[in-house]
């Protein structure tokens, strides 16, 4: 699976997995329905929708997949650092942030080395 858009499209998927878990989760464990859990679940769709774009070597679909991720893992990281350093333990929260940050920087690699290969294609296409 060494595609950008079949990492994106995997990506996806765990996120709105993770999304529906949390929300799920927080209803059973407190009874209440946290929206914010829903938070990756957007994101995810996001991506999603952006897989078909990334396949189809649309360069303004691609950015917008790489900016989406950057985002979700610049503010992973920050909610997970507020946690860890707050009062809060190592808990589910803890646990999906991690999940989103590492796939995010997964699929991130994926999509940098795509950009490169695509650029090294066209140069190559522009020198014939």
């Amino acid at each position: 699976m060494k595609d950008a858009y079949q990492i994106n499209k995997v990506y996806s998927i765990i996120l709105i997995l993770a999304g529906l878990i949390g929300i799920t989760a927080r209803y059973f464990e407190v009874g209440d329905w946290q929206l914010t859990a829903l938070i990756p679940t957007f994101f995810g769709l996001v991506l999603y929708f952006c897989t078909a774009g990334i396949q189809n070597e649309n360069a303004a679909i691609g950015h917008v997949a790489a900016l989406v991720t950057s985002l979700l893992v610049v503010m992973s990281v920050l909610m997970l650092s507020k946690g860890l350093l707050g009062d809060a333990g190592w808990g589910r929260k803890q646990w999906i942030f991690f999940a989103i940050i590492a796939g995010g920087l997964w699929s991130l690699r994926s999509q940098i080395l795509y950009f490169k290969a695509q650029r090294k294609r066209k140069a190559s296409q522009n020198k014939s």
